[in-house]
């Protein structure tokens, strides 16, 4: 019994033994590798790891090629140098103050003779495409000149508003626009004796022009050109005058050629409250219709354009001619070296006069005067244009030209007819009217432009001409010599100096002299010479910042006492001073 308890306790201590010898074998045999846990979390980067070199990971990868290791060795030549470096420090840069550009700007001056002038402008972008404008200007000169019998006060305004827009493929633009030129014809032949009528008489010419214009033009289509233009002229004398204008223009591209078809149309229609001589109501309607077509080059040296216009008129200037034909004909070549580019034009013009361009050239036409057509059947110019400095641009040609109808200014004389019951401001021989005649012109033209870097310009232009009428007759207040000189220049850092010049030759006035109260219709015609006269104005600005600039004016430097018109004495040298604010507008 003993023995089998002592074999029984031996078994069980063998079984566990052997047990415990499984599972400690087990438990070593799949004992496993190490683990590792990442833990991932928002990263937050950091101004100190933007140059950090990130490290480049190894791709195993059989396609990919390992780069060649290249071995190379360096060493030096024995090379004689003459270079002795410059001591110093190294230059800093720094930024350039840029000037602040405002939208808007408004002025005032005051001078002597009671001058005010007063300026307000401005430029609004509605957005990247579109932008509205708009400007207005006054001027006044409010003390009379001494030893005259009538007020020679006078005043300009001028309100325009303008609207742009731009696309990639159209642009467009409007204009309307207001002025009012308010004056006196103040410039009589010889003084009016009669004070009773000096007492009743008014003098006062307010000339007002009202114009619309819309201009359109395509990139990508035949149609490139179209604009629309209106002119209506009144004045203080019941006058009424339309002016109509359209024009388009077609080009067609044909390889390095294009083909360029302009029409346009144009009309007038005028009506004048009485006849100088008749002073009885007068009307006037007429018309133009044309066609211009012309091939032309501009992408190679040599630029061409060669065509004609065919013109066809209605209404009352064309009576006894309807149809002309125009010539067209611009040449210039640019020679590879050298910077003379030679020219040739040959034109011709076929236009309406009208009230508002002859007022606007002189502002004592009688409201009462004849309008033709001025016909031009040809006109010449040859020369070169040529840039021998950057920047500089000097032309010199000869012109030649033919016309018919060359409107010419003569004096009105002293209507003593009706000057009793009728006692009209411009019949006292202080007005001008126009007369027509046949002329061949000669001349010559030289001028020079320049632009500077600052922003600053310079113009020269001289004109001589040599005029031939068929009815041997003088050139009236035409001038044989005629220099223009136009300035705008930065003197100094907040200085700036514009100046402008004109010069005009003697020149022969033309008036009526009725003698022992005969008719105007019959009163002979006298000639005097008009000396030549140079109106000089200069513009000083200073600059006080980027929003306040102060500046002093001098007009007619030379004190001249009479300028472009015979009888009417002018003002002297006048000066002003003014301030001017830029501001910005925002809406």
């Amino acid at each position: 019994m003993k023995k089998t308890d002592k074999y029984l306790r031996a078994c069980i201590w063998v079984g566990l033994l052997s047990s415990f010898t499984i599972f400690y074998g087990q438990e070593k045999k799949s004992d496993l590798s190490i683990q590792e846990v990442t833990i991932i979390k928002s990263y937050t980067p950091s101004l100190s790891e933007v140059f950090k070199i990130r490290e480049q990971p190894s791709v195993i990868d059989s396609i990919g090629k390992e780069k060649s290791i290249v071995r190379y060795s360096i060493f030096s030549v024995p090379v004689a140098s003459t270079f002795i470096p410059s001591k110093g420090s190294a230059r800093v840069l720094q930024k350039k103050k840029s000037t602040p550009k405002h939208n808007a700007t408004v002025s005032s001056a005051f001078g002597n003779f009671n001058n005010l002038s007063l300026d307000h402008s401005a430029q609004i972008d509605l957005d990247r495409r579109q932008k509205v404008t708009w400007l207005m200007r006054f001027n006044g000169l409010f003390k009379d000149l001494p030893d005259q019998e009538l007020t020679t006060k006078q005043n300009a305004t001028l309100l325009h508003l303008g609207y742009q827009h731009d696309s990639n493929s159209i642009a467009s633009s409007s204009q309307l626009s207001f002025r009012s030129h308010v004056f006196s014809f103040y410039g009589t032949l010889n003084p009016i004796e009669d004070k009773i009528d000096l007492r009743f008489l008014d003098p006062k010419q307010q000339i007002n022009y009202l114009s619309f214009k819309s201009q359109w033009q395509w990139y990508n289509i035949i149609l490139k050109k179209a604009d629309i233009t209106a002119h209506l002229t009144t004045d203080s004398f019941n006058t009424n005058e339309l002016q109509l204008e359209l024009n388009t223009k077609l080009q067609l591209p044909i390889g390095s050629f294009f083909v360029n078809a302009v029409p346009s149309v144009r009309y007038i229609n005028n009506e004048f409250a009485a006849d100088y001589i008749l002073n009885t109501p007068s009307a006037f309607a007429s018309g133009i219709s044309q066609m211009e077509l012309s091939l032309s080059s501009g992408k190679n040296r040599f630029k061409f354009k060669i065509g004609a216009t065919a013109v066809y008129g209605f209404g009352d200037d064309f009576e006894d001619q309807n149809i002309f034909v125009l010539p067209i004909l611009d040449l210039s070549f640019k020679p590879k070296k050298g910077n003379f580019t030679p020219f040739l034009k040959v034109s011709g013009e076929l236009s309406l006069n009208s009230f508002r361009t002859f007022s606007d050239q002189n502002p004592y036409t009688a409201p009462a005067i004849e309008l033709k057509k001025i016909n031009i059947p040809h006109a010449f110019q040859l020369g070169t244009r040529t840039k021998l400095v950057a920047g500089w641009e000097f032309t010199m040609n000869a012109y030649y030209q033919k016309s018919e109808n060359t409107p010419l200014f003569r004096s009105f004389g002293l209507d003593n007819s009706d000057i009793k019951t009728d006692p009209t401001a411009f019949r006292y021989g202080n007005s001008f009217e126009v007369i027509y005649k046949e002329m061949e012109t000669l001349g010559f033209d030289a001028s020079v432009m320049a632009a500077f870097k600052n922003g600053g310009s310079l113009s020269f232009q001289a004109h001589w001409r040599d005029y031939s009428l068929t009815d041997e007759t003088e050139p009236l207040n035409l001038p044989g010599i005629q220099f223009k000189f136009n300035m705008n220049i930065k003197i100094w850092q907040k200085i700036f100096l514009q100046a402008n010049m004109t010069f005009w030759g003697a020149r022969e006035h033309s008036f009526q002299e009725p003698l022992n109260n005969q008719p105007l219709s019959v009163a002979p015609y006298k000639i005097v010479e008009i000396p030549s006269f140079v109106d000089a104005e200069v513009k000083l600005t200073y600059q006080l910042n980027d929003r306040w600039d102060v500046h002093f004016k001098a007009e007619n430097i030379s004190n001249a006492k009479q300028f472009q018109w015979a009888n009417y004495q002018v003002y002297g040298t006048r000066f002003l001073t003014g301030l001017r604010y830029n501001f910005d507008l925002n809406f």
